[in-house]
């Protein structure tokens, strides 16, 4: 079997041969405005405002102030749940937030929610939870309650339920559980029990099994992030790992990257998110073990820095959420704040406070 192994070298292991970085670190957390410090998603939208969603409540950063937006039980017009699992927008400029307590709908001429109702087939009420959802090319609304996916018509106010062949999990997740459109329009869905994806022409389900590098072949894994990058591969994040889809074998294989000290390196880690940038570079957000930046050393070689709280101050190693804007800053959301740094500068800036003794500690 042919296994997906990228040419990296780790650039943590070769201090004599690369020149340590130094960031200078700052944070947006509570006492800056934010709502609340564990950011679960972060989303821009078309006029360039920074949405954050956190455990208690929405932000809007407009680049200088927070707004807050929260339940308020005497105004009908609020969002009726703090808890926020996604954020995406709408081909009108509306807004469609994923929660704790359901879909709603944010009208931004008229500076109201409104909760969207919407049922499946299960007697579960799972959609209560919005795990994800997404805007769609053709202009509808992609909702992820697993084991159903629900498209959702915002003209025509209905819906379809398409539903899974995955066990349905009553537990409730704190956390995005993550769908994505590829560019091709097939639409890939992540659960607690495997990675699927769906034609919405044909209306059919494909399955997907995961390949370790040690052979260990299995169906069910816990799919926490999927990403499509510039070169259309499908990257998929687990509780134990990241792998890339082989559409050709029907599976998922864990990816391995080869050191130029000859040494192998796995993201044997629990993988939050993934996103490029501008220039190829990867960033891999990780549960406990900070961000990664994967960037391109030659030709043939990449080099792989590790940011932890250990060794650059990092706002928290447990890094929930990743966005590039459109003026290629990063904004990292963690269990601090949110980070944020300019990748035209390559200078990390995070967003945090700095009450602690050790704030101005060098990298490494």
């Amino acid at each position: 079997m042919k296994r997906l192994i990228g040419i990296l070298i780790f650039s943590l292991l070769l201090i004599g041969k690369v020149c340590p970085q130094q960031f200078g670190f700052t944070n947006y957390s509570i006492n800056e405005g934010l709502s609340q410090s564990v950011v679960n998603c972060i989303f821009q939208d078309s006029k360039g405002y920074i949405w954050l969603g956190t455990q208690n409540g929405l932000d809007r950063f407009d680049g200088r102030d927070f707004k807050l937006f929260r339940f308020n039980p005497a105004d009908s017009n609020s969002i009726s749940n703090n808890w926020i699992y996604a954020i995406s927008e709408d081909n009108d400029g509306n807004l469609w937030i994923g929660t704790k307590g359901g879909l709603h709908k944010y009208f931004r001429t008229e500076n109201r929610f409104e909760r969207i109702h919407f049922k499946t087939d299960l007697q579960s009420n799972i959609t209560e939870y919005i795990y994800d959802n997404i805007c769609l090319k053709n202009g509808k609304i992609l909702i992820n309650t697993p084991p159903v996916i629900s498209i959702y018509d915002p003209v025509a106010e209905s819906h379809q339920n398409y539903t899974t062949h995955f066990p349905y999990d009553p537990s409730v997740k704190d956390v995005k559980i993550p769908v994505l459109e590829s560019k091709s329009g097939i639409v890939w869905i992540g659960s607690p029990n495997g990675l699927a994806s769906f034609d919405p022409e044909l209306k059919e389900f494909t399955y997907y099994t995961f390949k370790t590098i040690g052979g260990a072949v299995f169906n069910e894994a816990n799919v926490t992030a999927l990403y499509q990058d510039k070169t259309q591969r499908i990257w998929v994040g687990t509780d134990a790992g990241l792998f890339m889809v082989n559409n050709s074998l029907g599976m998922a294989e864990e990816v391995q990257f080869e050191l130029e000290s000859g040494k192998s390196f796995l993201f044997a880690t629990f993988i939050r998110n993934l996103v490029q940038d501008k220039t190829g570079n990867l960033l891999i957000a990780t549960e406990g073990n900070g961000l990664y930046l994967v960037s391109a050393a030659s030709e043939s070689t990449n080099s792989i820095q590790n940011f932890t709280l250990e060794n650059s101050q990092i706002g928290h190693n447990i890094v929930q959420c990743l966005l590039i804007d459109k003026s290629e800053n990063l904004w990292i959301g963690t269990l601090s704040g949110v980070s944020k740094t300019d990748l035209k500068k390559k200078k990390f800036k995070l967003y945090r406070n700095t009450y602690r003794p050790d704030a101005t500690k060098p990298i490494g």
